[in-house]
């Protein structure tokens, strides 16, 4: 018969089993009662949870103890400041959590903590999930000396030291990828948004900005629609501008920040000359106001600046531009920054005629009638527009930007010479709607721009000046002739006091034949080459005209590089043959720098000299013969 005893022993047995087989049950496991084993090398130390999941997050770090909440306007501390935390570094640590790859392991009594920084001075993480729930609990030491390879990265990335100190898990030292130890570099300083504003640039709707000289005001109706200033008037705005101040303000980042009871502002009177900008989101009458304290000095690096919505923050904002960084002094805050410089908003769609009225010279119409070429009419002579010169001038109008805004208000523009224009340029559109700019200048020589019936003036770059044609003659078409090879007699071409050569061009065959000195030498005249160079002087097109006096020009002719005699048989309307017609063709080089990179050129038939480019004279000047 059995003991007592030996039942009793039996009983508390079957007992335990039970209580094991129950815990296996709950947990798929015996983790619970026996410790997880180590994450296996190769694997993710925490894969159980999704970064959504991570609502609190509780850091230790150099003796402070801080913890951070997800809430509804974005990552918030709540010890050991109250305060916006930085959206990055909450990021960074949960996909460095979820991320955290294991190299190695070992049991924790077998690591020296002070080589591996998971003794007393180890950050410790942990993060939780609404309910409180512990997600993951760790301590982080120091960067290991192992380089890991990971995929899709070039380069081999750090690892550190990790503790785990999950419930349940048994006393592992990992080696994890991933490295976030410069966040606590400086304490737990860097968790803490040093930005003043946290936005999202498409649902902003209002910038204002206000100073002791005003207040500026920008915005929109819509998302997605175009900025414009509101205030101090409805204008419209430079969108690259813009661009640099939303981007500018966004990343506007503090030097340091502090807590408000650590810092005496200065006193009350000095505060009436900060300046404010201050954003509103669509959907929100509230402000976003930044104040900014003026610097102690002119020479100061930073200034201290408040935010209303963070109210016991003190920011330390760079006031001098830094490479690398926003500072104060990179965001553009003033009107005429701002404020579209663009001289014209035409619809070159929609435009009629333009009318180009120098002070000194003939008034040159520029029209054109449907599906017709843009024509040209001076003193009741019309011929085809250089197509070049009208679309250097509708670009000079619809893409210079002026470089200064002198007032908004003037009623006397005598200061600026408009009131005597030396140049005006009125523009029709098909619907009627003109436009009239008007070109001045002062007595020190600057040029000026007002719009007809606006108070606006406007300083522009004399070469926008220089580059509109005002002289008849540049508006003539750019090609120089129309040659008919068909009728073509005779090509001669001369090289410098070269003997001239005499080419013959047969239509029916496509064939040369060539004469030097009265020598046939058809047999050296590389027929390809001469039909290239025709095909070059049938389209010639000049670069420039240039006046009739010209001095450079015509003194660079009398002795020329390169001449055409080009002999056509002329035939009048019925198609009859009316005798022969010659035209001459002299080009030169240039020989001064602006015009560096063209060959001057000048026919019989036509007294303004031109300008043709260097690659054009080259294709006319080629090698005829083989050597």
């Amino acid at each position: 018969m059995r003991s007592l005893g030996f039942t009793l022993v039996l009983a508390i047995t079957a007992a335990c089993i039970c209580i094991i087989a129950a815990f296996q049950w709950r947990e798929g496991n015996f983790d619970a009662v026996f410790g997880k084993p180590a994450t296996p090398i190769g694997e993710r130390l925490y894969d159980e949870f999704t970064a959504e999941q991570v609502k609190h997050i509780f850091i230790t770090a150099n003796d402070i103890d801080a913890k951070f909440t997800l809430e509804p306007n974005g990552w918030q501390a709540t010890r050991p400041w109250q305060d916006r935390m930085d959206p990055r570094s909450a990021v960074a640590i949960i996909n460095f959590t979820l991320g955290m790859r294991v190299e190695d392991y070992a049991p924790t009594d077998k690591v020296n903590n002070t080589e591996t920084g998971l003794g007393k001075k180890a950050i410790r993480i942990r993060l939780t999930n609404t309910h409180g729930q512990t997600l993951a609990n760790y301590k982080m030491g120091r960067v290991s000396p192992w380089k890991a390879e990971v995929e899709d990265i070039d380069q081999p990335i750090n690892t550190v030291f990790i503790e785990a100190d999950d419930e349940g898990r048994k006393d592992y030292a990992y080696i994890c990828t991933g490295d976030i130890t410069q966040l606590f570099t400086t304490g737990l300083q860097l968790l803490r948004d040093h930005r003043p504003f946290y936005f999202n640039p498409t649902n902003l709707q209002k910038i204002s900005i206000r100073s002791t000289q005003g207040e500026l005001t920008l915005g929109r109706e819509k998302p997605g629609h175009p900025w414009r200033i509101v205030k101090p008037l409805d204008l419209a705005t430079n969108p690259q501008a813009m661009k640099n101040l939303i981007e500018g303000l966004f990343s506007l980042r503090a030097v340091q920040v502090r807590d408000r009871s650590d810092v005496t502002l200065p006193a009350t009177d000095q505060a009436t000359n900060n300046r404010q900008i201050a954003i509103t989101r669509f959907g929100s009458k509230d402000e976003t106001m930044l104040d900014i304290y003026p610097p102690d000095t002119p020479e100061a690096t930073q200034t201290v600046a408040t935010l209303n919505s963070r109210p016991n923050t003190i920011f330390d904002l760079p006031t001098k531009p830094t490479q690398g960084t926003v500072s104060l002094a990179d965001l553009p805050l003033d009107v005429n920054t701002l404020r579209d410089p663009t001289l014209t908003h035409l619809n070159i769609a929609a435009l009629q005629s333009i009318a180009i009225q120098p002070s000194t010279g003939q008034e040159i119409v520029i029209s054109k009638e449907d599906k017709q070429p843009w024509m040209v009419n001076i003193g009741g002579q019309s011929f085809i527009a250089n197509e070049a010169k009208l679309f250097k001038l509708l670009k000079t109008v619809t893409a210079t930007h002026v470089i200064g805004f002198e007032s908004d208000a003037a009623t006397d523009f005598s200061p600026w010479g408009l009131d005597k224009p030396f140049l005006k340029l009125r523009f029709l559109a098909i619907n009627n709607e003109a436009l009239e700019i008007r070109f001045g200048m002062n007595t020190q020589g600057d040029y000026f721009v007002n719009r007809l019936g606006t108070p606006t003036v406007m300083k522009v770059d004399p070469l926008l000046v220089k580059s509109i044609a005002v002289h008849p003659f540049e508006w003539k078409h750019a090609r120089l002739w129309s040659i008919n090879r068909f009728n073509l007699l005779s090509l001669v071409r001369q090289k410098g006091k070269a003997d001239p050569i005499d080419l013959r061009y047969d239509f029916g065959e496509d064939k040369w034949t060539a004469e030097q000195s009265g020598e046939d030498i058809s047999a050296k005249l590389i027929n390809s080459r001469a039909s290239f160079m025709l095909e070059k002087i049938e389209g010639l097109e000049t670069a420039k005209w240039l006046a009739r006096d010209d001095s450079r020009a015509l003194a660079a002719l009398t002795e020329p590089s390169l001449s055409f005699n080009v002999i056509e048989k002329s035939v009048d309307d019925d198609g009859n043959d009316s005798g022969v017609l010659i035209r001459t063709l002299i080009l030169a080089p240039t020989a001064t720098p602006d015009r560096h990179g063209y060959y001057y050129g000048i026919m019989n038939r036509n007294p303004h000299p031109f300008l043709i480019s260097s690659e054009l004279y080259e294709h006319l000047s080629l090698d005829l013969l083989e050597e």
